[in-house]
């Protein structure tokens, strides 16, 4: 009998426990709003509540639970789903400066070589105003590394807030970041590899003596009275590419450059991301077979100052022509020969402006990275992309949630507003593709960060 009424008593407890569990974690509620979905279609009037970071509803005559605190749009804000940002320097360590000079340069440490595959941003984050700057520009999520050379380290997930100390890591270890960079210094105070030659080179030994050490470790746990091999956290860190479970997120842009990635791909057989890629375009087709997606900048190169003058005078309404000075309205004498120039300057900057475009009809899976473009550049780059790039807004949304999320292995958590989804998503004053929007609140894993437009 006292065992039954114990038993009672604990059901009890745990019964009041759940329920003022709840009561501390209440709902919250975002309603009258319009909401711009990852696959571009647009609902009105919605609402979404999330509780714990998580999404319960979203869409139209959704019920709003009891406990959730509302904050109603007043059919004036615009919701999107979160900006993820694939490969970010955000909060990184800067690099090194005023190098010693080495008494071995071809012998240099894994450091001076550029070689760092151990390290990881969650450990390594510091102060960075890009986190704030990256929210009010819409992004929730970005996917960091450790800026460097050849191989500066881990690329890890996390969710976004103002303050680095207050940025959560999501996913870690996702990937390997790499690119054919050279070691750093110059002449006097160089080290090896100095050439893309010897970049390929030390990859391939690196790959070569990871492979041994693996094998090495796997025979002493086997067989105890053989050498103890000497453990190495560099190759160590390589162990998962080796291994083939972990892509190498390679940041290159010519398609020179792509074709001796797939050498080494051809050669150690692991998987591969290709990151800014502006000749991508170029590859498509290879691109396609070999299953590696593109993780694309649009830090475009500056259009020529002529066309944007030719540009903005194909705007002009023809009031304006009418009343523009003659100076103006006269055109402007150019030779022949600098008529071709223009034109093929012209033709390369178009095909950087369509390369995703381009992928994207290839049926290249393409996501976005900033890979060096800054911020403040991001609105009118993406105006850009929009005007002369071949995209709708449907399409750059989607290239920045749904399929970034993707690229990531994070699509079953973010990407779209659903159920069952993380609550990271944007709140804007009017339609992104409008002049002068501003990020209202930015929503990143449940929690509210408000802007109000600053």
């Amino acid at each position: 009998m006292r065992k039954h009424i114990l038993l009672l008593a604990l059901l009890f407890l745990g019964t009041s426990m759940q329920a003022t569990f709840a009561q501390t974690t209440p709902a919250h509620a975002l309603k009258n709003i319009t909401i711009h979905n990852a696959d571009g279609s647009v609902t009105e009037s919605a609402t979404i509540v999330w509780r714990n970071g998580v999404i319960e509803a979203v869409g139209t005559n959704v019920n709003i639970p009891f406990d959730a605190f509302e904050i109603d749009g007043g059919d004036s804000l615009h919701v999107y789903p979160g900006f993820i940002d694939g490969f970010s320097i955000w909060g990184s360590p800067d690099l090194p400066r005023n190098l010693e000079e080495l008494d071995n340069p071809g012998d240099p440490p894994y450091d001076r070589a550029g070689i760092q595959p151990e390290r990881k941003p969650s450990l390594l984050l510091k102060e960075d105003k890009a986190f704030e700057a990256g929210m009010k520009a819409g992004f929730t999520t970005a996917a960091l590394y450790p800026n460097g050379y050849m191989l500066p380290g881990q690329v890890e997930a996390f969710y976004l807030a103002p303050e680095s100390d207050k940025v959560s890591l999501l996913k870690e270890s996702t990937a390997l970041a790499g690119s054919f960079d050279e070691a750093p210094g110059g002449w006097g105070n160089g080290a090896y590899p100095s050439t893309m030659m010897g970049v390929m080179a030390q990859f391939r030994q690196l790959m070569f003596e990871a492979t041994a050490l693996q094998q090495h470790i796997k025979y002493y746990s086997q067989n105890p009275e053989m050498p103890a091999p000497n453990r190495d956290k560099v190759l160590e860190a390589l162990f998962p590419l080796v291994n083939k479970a972990t892509p190498l997120y390679f940041e290159v842009d010519s398609k020179e450059h792509m074709e001796r990635l797939f050498k080494l791909q051809d050669e150690f057989g692991f998987k591969a991301v290709i990151v800014s890629g502006k000749e991508a375009y170029a590859k498509s087709a290879e691109l396609k077979r070999r299953n590696i997606p593109v993780l694309a900048s649009i830090d475009f190169t500056e259009a020529q100052e002529w066309y944007s003058k030719m540009k903005k005078a194909e705007e002009k309404s023809e009031d304006e022509k009418e009343d523009s000075d003659e100076s103006e309205e006269k055109e402007e004498e150019i030779s022949e020969e600098e008529q071709q120039y223009r034109d093929k300057r012209l033709a390369a900057w178009k095909a950087e402006v369509t390369n995703i475009r381009k992928l994207m009809d290839a049926g290249v899976s393409v996501g976005y990275a900033s890979a060096g473009l800054e911020l403040k550049d991001l609105s009118k780059n993406i105006e850009i992309l929009m005007d002369e790039g071949g995209l709708s807004e449907a399409d750059v949304v989607k290239l920045m949630t749904m399929n970034t999320a993707s690229i990531l292995g994070l699509n079953n958590t973010l990407g779209s507003l659903a159920k069952g989804k993380n609550a990271s998503f944007t709140v804007f004053d009017k339609a992104m593709s409008e002049d002068k929007v501003k990020v209202l609140h930015s929503i990143s894993n449940g929690t509210i960060h408000e802007f109000n437009g600053e």
